[in-house]
This record gives C-alpha cells, sequence and structure tokens, in this order.
C-alpha cells in the first residue's frame, strides 16, 4: 500500500480585512502624542536622574564647604563698627566732631535708648545702664563694643573636625564673617571625643573619634587669629558611663546595674554627679583642655535626667529631692561657661538646665550661656510680635535670675530667620552685651 505524504495543513495567507489606513488626522495625533511622551520621559530623567547623580558624587565629599556662618554684628556694620584693640590710645574712641555717640541707640519708634558703652570690657555684661541723654537720628545704630573680653562667636558644625582643612575653612570663614572666636563641640552628648585625647583609658578606646591632636586644632586657630571655645557635654555621656560602669547611677537592689533612662529611645545611662568617678573623670578632660590652650571652655548637659515617676523605685531618693542641685556643683569646674535654657532660667522655679543657679555662691567665676530660643520661651499671650521685645523681656528677667552671674547669649538661630536673628543681635548690642554665640 502506497504511503501518502503529510505535508502538513496548508494555511492561506490573508491581508487582515480590519486594517485601515490611517487618516492625516490620527497620523498628526500620533506624532505629537509621541513628543509629549519623549518630552515628559526628558523631564523626568532630569528631575530625578540629575539630584540621583548629584548625591552620587557628593558622597565622602567634606560638607563644611557648603557651610557658610550668618554675618556677625561686626560684619553687617561694617561700616559703623571700629575694633578696638588693648593697646589702642583711648582717645582714638572717641567720636569725631558732629559723629553721633555709638553708646546711645534708639528703637524703631526713634525713643532713645540707654548708653551701653559703660558695660564695655567684660564678657556677657549685664550691669546696670546709664539714664544719660543725647541727640541722635532714629535710624543710628548701636554699635556692639569688640575688645579683648569679647567672645563673639559662631558654632562650627560637626564635620568641621574631619580633617585639618575642613577646620581651616571653617575658621577662615567664621573670621570673614566678623567672629572673632568659634565654638568647637570636642566632647558630644554620646560621650564620643572628636580630638585625638591622650587620656589614659580613653586614648585608643572606642571612645576615641578624633582625627585632630588638640596641638593641631590650637595651630589653626593662632593661624586665624581666632579665639576658641571648647564645647563639651557633662553629664549626658551613655558611651563613657558603658566604658567605666561607676560613673552610671545604680539600682538600689543590684548596686552592680546601671540605671538606665528609659524616656530615651533606646534607653541609654546618664553620668552621676554624686560618683567619685565622674568628678575624677571630667577634671581630666578639663586638665587636658587648659595645657592645650583652651581658656574658655563651655559646659552641656549640666543636668539631671527626666526623671520619671517610677524610677523612684530604682534609683536613691536623694536624687528626687530639693536640695540635689548640690551634687551639680561637683562637676562645674568643668568648664568656666555654663550652659542654660532661657525659658529654664527664667521659670518661676528653676528648670532642670539652670538647677545650679540656686546657690550662686558656688558658681565663682562661671559665666551662663543663655539659650535665646524661639520653642524655649513660651507665654500665656504667646510670643512677642518683634525678636527686639522677646530678646529685651528674656534679658531682663535672665539678669535678675543669675544673680549678678555674666551672661553670654546663645543663638539658636534654628527658630529665627536672617533678619530675626540680626535684630537679636543688635538688641543685644543696645543692652549692654559685647559677647554672644551664634548657633
Amino acid at each position: 500500500m502506497e504511503k501518502r505524504r503529510y505535508y502538513g495543513r496548508k494555511i492561506k495567507k490573508t491581508k487582515n480585512l480590519y486594517r485601515r489606513r490611517k487618516s492625516t488626522g490620527q497620523k498628526l495625533l500620533s506624532t505629537v502624542l509621541l513628543v509629549v511622551a519623549a518630552s515628559a520621559i526628558a523631564f523626568l530623567g532630569f528631575c530625578i536622574g540629575k539630584p540621583l547623580l548629584d548625591y552620587i558624587g557628593s558622597i565622602g565629599k567634606d560638607d563644611t564647604a557648603a557651610w557658610t556662618p550668618q554675618a556677625s554684628y561686626t560684619a553687617l556694620h561694617s561700616d559703623e563698627v571700629t575694633a578696638g584693640t588693648p593697646e589702642a590710645d583711648p582717645d582714638d574712641k572717641l567720636p569725631a566732631e558732629g559723629q553721633v555717640d555709638s553708646a546711645v541707640s534708639t528703637d524703631d519708634n526713634g525713643s532713645e535708648l540707654v548708653p551701653a558703652a559703660e558695660n564695655a570690657g567684660s564678657v556677657g555684661t549685664n550691669q546696670p545702664h546709664s539714664t544719660g541723654k543725647s541727640e541722635i537720628k532714629p535710624e543710628t545704630t548701636i554699635l556692639m563694643p569688640v575688645n579683648s573680653d569679647s567672645l563673639v562667636s559662631v558654632e562650627a558644625p560637626a564635620s568641621s573636625l574631619a580633617n585639618r582643612s575642613s577646620l581651616a575653612a571653617v575658621l577662615a570663614k567664621a573670621k570673614a564673617g566678623g567672629y572673632n572666636s568659634v565654638v568647637l563641640q570636642l566632647k558630644d552628648r554620646n560621650g564620643m571625643f572628636r580630638y585625638k585625647t591622650t587620656i589614659e583609658g580613653i586614648a585608643g578606646s572606642d571612645l576615641d573619634a578624633g582625627a585632630m591632636t588638640l596641638d593641631e586644632i590650637m595651630t589653626l586657630f593662632r593661624e586665624n587669629e581666632l579665639i576658641p571655645v571648647a564645647e563639651i557635654a557633662v553629664l549626658s555621656d551613655e558611651k563613657g558611663c558603658a566604658l567605666f560602669t561607676d560613673m552610671s547611677y545604680k539600682c538600689i537592689d543590684s548596686p552592680e546595674v546601671s540605671w538606665l533612662d528609659y524616656s530615651q529611645s533606646p534607653p541609654r545611662r546618664w553620668a552621676n554627679p554624686d560618683s567619685d568617678a565622674t568628678r575624677e573623670y571630667f577634671a581630666k578632660v578639663t586638665t587636658e583642655l587648659a595645657l592645650a590652650g583652651f581658656e574658655n571652655i563651655l559646659i552641656t548637659d549640666v543636668t539631671f535626667p527626666d526623671f520619671q515617676h517610677y524610677d523612684a523605685e530604682y534609683i536613691a531618693a536623694r536624687y528626687f529631692a530639693d536640695d540635689r542641685y548640690k551634687y551639680l556643683y561637683n562637676v562645674i569646674k568643668s568648664g568656666n561657661i555654663i550652659e542654660m535654657k532661657a525659658s529654664d532660667v527664667i521659670g518661676d522655679k528653676y528648670g532642670r538646665s539652670a538647677e545650679c543657679l540656686t546657690d550662686v555662691s558656688q558658681l565663682h567665676d562661671n559665666s551662663v550661656a543663655l539659650i535665646i530660643s524661639r520653642d524655649d520661651l513660651p507665654t500665656s499671650a504667646g510670643y512677642p510680635a518683634d525678636t527686639k521685645t522677646l530678646t529685651e523681656t528674656v534679658t531682663a528677667l535672665a539678669e535678675k535670675k543669675c544673680k549678678g552671674l555674666k551672661i553670654v547669649p546663645v543663638i539658636d538661630s534654628s527658630g529665627f530667620d536672617d533678619a530675626e536673628r540680626t535684630k537679636i543681635v543688635s538688641a543685644l548690642g543696645a543692652l549692654g552685651y559685647d559677647s554672644y554665640i551664634m548657633r
């Protein structure tokens, strides 16, 4: 039987009966849609791709290059201010005939402000002002005296201590901005040292995170003719307490166990000012900084933790008593300028950061770094209408509560714009302050 060959099913190819020619209008519409889609893709590529590439390219770069400090009072009024030196002839500072006395000014309405010249010459002067009269024009601006005792400071960014070139750039910008001083945080609120320390037990440990020695840092300050201010956190010291456990608060039932502050996330240790280990620790830090040449040491976090009611079950009752402030004096000598929130100072009762003001006799020659912050100064009637009034009100109340201690205002710039910061500094100059810190 003959086999049939199978060639498969024949498929007849036909034209698509439903294919129609496009009209001229459809062709034009398709072209327009294609152009629009291409433009949209290009736009999204620019908006998303360019920032992404910029970010990738910025990784590893020094971010201090973009840092520019708020212009100081001296820079803002460079045509009016003449910075005197200790050796200058006093007669050279007298106004020429026809000039307005630089120690007198007016407010925005043309009303006379009190003279401030007699208050120049000391950091954060807050002595009573003279009420002498002088004929002046409403537009006259008060001058902020700058002398050998002034600290017109700006706080440097954390990245400034990354290397020598970063710090050199920051100091140069600060000097160009009219500042005569720069604040460096050399020990942060976690307890990390941001310089190469030589203290035994700390040098080479996990706490030693510095890239520069104190000698290298001081050399750059001398080259830029700037006054260095070292800032160190004291009782907020999680890392230090983890390494040296005797510094921390201890649980009553288990003295070998450190108390943890569970109001923080994650929970953390605090240095106990009642501990001998804490006193010895900060005495070593202060000695190292002083020997390196830091004459001004700003100490922050001179405070107890924000104890909760349940913490009384675990730690000693004396840390909740009304006289607990006396333990703070064990670490006060770690610096000569103590940072406090204005809201803690001017309240009916001293707040946590200002408890050490309870017995001013224990503070000796310490100055108060008074933080002026919009967020920290709520009132029943709301904030004053302008920053000038805010500054005058806060400093007047603080002078009474600080009981004669010198005040160095610290302007928390995060809550104010450039114009407001300028008004604050101008108001401080009118009030007789010749020092401040811009943060």
